[in-house]
Order: C-alpha cells, then structure tokens, then sequence
C-alpha cells in the first residue's frame, strides 16, 4: 500500500478556512448581539412611556382638568360630563365645525378613550381611568 501524504498547502489552507469561518461566526454573533441590545432598548424606551402615560390615566383629577381645558380652548359651554368608578362619560352639543376641531385636539392628547361617538351636532365620548 501506499503511503498517503498531506500536501502542506493543503494543511495551510484548510487552517486558514476554519479561521475565517470562525472569525465570521464571531461577527455574525456580535451583529446579534448588537440587534438584540437595541431591541431590548426600544423596549425599554417603549415601557417608560406606558407607564408616564398610565399615571395620567390613573389620576381623575388630572384626566378631568385636561377635558375641561379642552373644552374652555373650544368654547364649549353645553358639555356634560359625568364621573363614574372607571370612566369619564362626556356629552357635547354644538356644531359640526366645533366638534371636529374638539376631536382633533382631543386625540393629540393621547387619553384612554373607550368609546367616541359622533353624529351631526352631537359628540359623546368615554375616557377610561385604569
């Protein structure tokens, strides 16, 4: 039988695949790494801003004076408003020009709002308090 010899360009080549092999796992596992980190980040961003806004939530005075403010900056002076256990019901009768410059404001202040109805000259709407 023969005897089988390693060429050493061969031996020198295939060391140098492994390394670059490793080397580029390396780099892959870093970039994750690197993803992961940023998303957990935006998470983290994303949850501080949950529970800013859920102290506003809970808070019914606060959640009140907002309406109210709202509602003096329209000069809307028809509104009910009704407070119960988990909810702010309000009711405002005026028309339509009003009550579209009303919602607008109303949605840019970013409250729970359970419900919103509107019709021609009628808006009732719900804000929740967790």
């Amino acid at each position: 039988m023969k005897k089988f010899d390693i060429n050493p360009l061969f031996l020198v080549f295939a060391v140098l695949l492994i390394f670059g092999i490793s080397i580029y796992s390396l780099n892959l596992a870093k970039a994750n790494a690197l993803i992961s980190k940023n998303t957990i980040n935006k998470n983290i961003k994303i949850v501080k801003q949950y529970d800013i806004l859920k102290n506003t939530w809970t808070n019914t005075k606060k959640q009140e004076n907002i309406i109210n403010k709202l509602l003096k900056k329209q000069n809307i002076k028809n509104a009910n408003i009704l407070i119960k256990n988990n909810k702010i019901i309000v009711t405002i009768n005026t028309n339509t020009k009003v009550l579209h410059r009303f919602v607008n404001k109303l949605l840019n202040k970013k409250l729970n709002i359970i419900k919103l109805k509107m019709s021609n000259d009628t808006l009732k709407f719900e804000v929740g308090l967790l």
